[in-house]
C-alpha cells in the first residue's frame, strides 16, 4: 500500500490515526516543510496532540501474541489517559495519569486507583511483549529530546523522517535509557520507535505494519508490531506481538 495515503497519521498512545481534512493538522504539515530544523520538543508536543482529537471516545482493538489474543480499550479523560484489558474474561484498568511535573501510572483494583510501583513498569500485559510503559508511552513526554542526525536511518516505509531521541530523566526507572522517535517530515507523522536499553542497545521497536482505510475515505492504523530484540544480539528477534486496531465506528 502507497505511504501517501498516510499524509495524516495522528498519535494516540501506541496507535496512529491517519485521516482527511477533519482528522489532520495540515498547518502542522505546512509547518513542517518549511523548518529546516524543527524544535524537538514541538515535535513531540504535536505528535501527543492527536490525543486530543478522540477525548471521551473509546478505541478498541487487541494485542496478541501468537495464540494470546488481548482484547482492550483506550481514552482519553481529562487529565489521563485510561487503558483497560480483557484477560481472563475480566477487565483491568490502568491509567495515565498528567501532573504538574512528569506522568505517573495508576492502576485499579476493587474500584480504587492506586499509583502502580514503577517496578512494574516494565511487566508484560497478560504475557505479550507489551509492557504497561510501552502501550501508554509515556517517554513521550520525557524532557530534554533532541534532533539526531543520522542520514543513513532517517527513512521509514519510505518516508524521509527526523528522528528524535528522548532520554529517560530517571534512568532507574523503566525499560528504556532512552528512545528514537521517527516523525515523518512532511506530515508529523509518527512511524517508528526504538527503545534503548542501559548499555546502548536496541532493546524493542515499534513499526507500523499496515492501514485500514474507512467508509469516509480516511485512513485509521490498523496494525502494529513490536520487535523483542535478543540482548546478546540486537539485530536478532527474539519475538513478536502485534497491536491490531478495531475499525471506529
Amino acid at each position: 500500500m502507497s505511504n501517501s495515503c498516510c499524509a495524516g497519521i495522528l498519535y494516540f498512545p501506541l496507535f496512529f490515526f491517519c485521516g482527511n481534512g477533519r482528522r489532520v493538522f495540515f498547518s502542522f504539515a505546512a509547518s513542517l516543510a518549511q523548518e529546516t530544523s524543527p524544535d524537538a520538543g514541538q515535535l513531540l508536543k504535536r505528535v501527543r496532540q492527536g490525543a486530543t482529537l478522540q477525548e471521551n471516545k473509546d478505541i478498541k482493538g487487541q494485542i496478541r501474541k501468537r495464540s494470546v489474543k488481548i482484547p482492550f480499550s483506550m481514552s482519553l479523560r481529562g487529565n489521563l489517559i485510561a487503558f483497560q484489558y480483557q484477560l481472563n474474561n475480566v477487565w483491568n484498568r490502568f491509567d495515565l495519569k498528567f501532573k504538574d511535573r512528569g506522568q505517573e501510572i495508576l492502576s485499579w483494583k476493587d474500584g480504587k486507583a492506586g499509583v502502580l510501583p514503577v517496578a512494574q513498569y516494565a511487566v508484560p500485559i497478560a504475557g505479550t511483549d507489551v509492557t504497561y510503559e510501552d502501550l501508554s508511552m509515556r517517554y513521550l513526554y520525557w524532557p530534554q529530546a533532541k534532533i539526531v542526525r543520522d542520514d543513513a536511518a532517517s527513512t521509514v516505509k519510505g518516508r524521509d523522517c527526523w528522528i528524535v531521541q528522548i532520554p529517560n530523566p530517571n534512568s532507574g526507572v523503566g525499560q528504556y535509557a532512552w528512545v528514537r522517535v521517527w516523525i515523518d517530515k512532511e506530515n508529523g507523522a509518527m512511524w517508528q520507535v526504538d527503545g534503548i536499553d542501559r548499555r546502548g542497545e536496541l532493546a524493542k521497536r515499534f513499526m507500523i505494519d499496515s492501514v485500514m482505510k474507512l467508509k469516509d475515505g480516511s485512513w485509521f492504523f490498523k496494525r502494529m508490531k513490536v520487535e523483542v530484540r535478543d540482548p546478546s544480539n540486537p539485530r536478532r528477534t527474539v519475538s513478536v506481538s502485534y497491536v491490531d486496531m478495531d475499525s471506529p465506528e
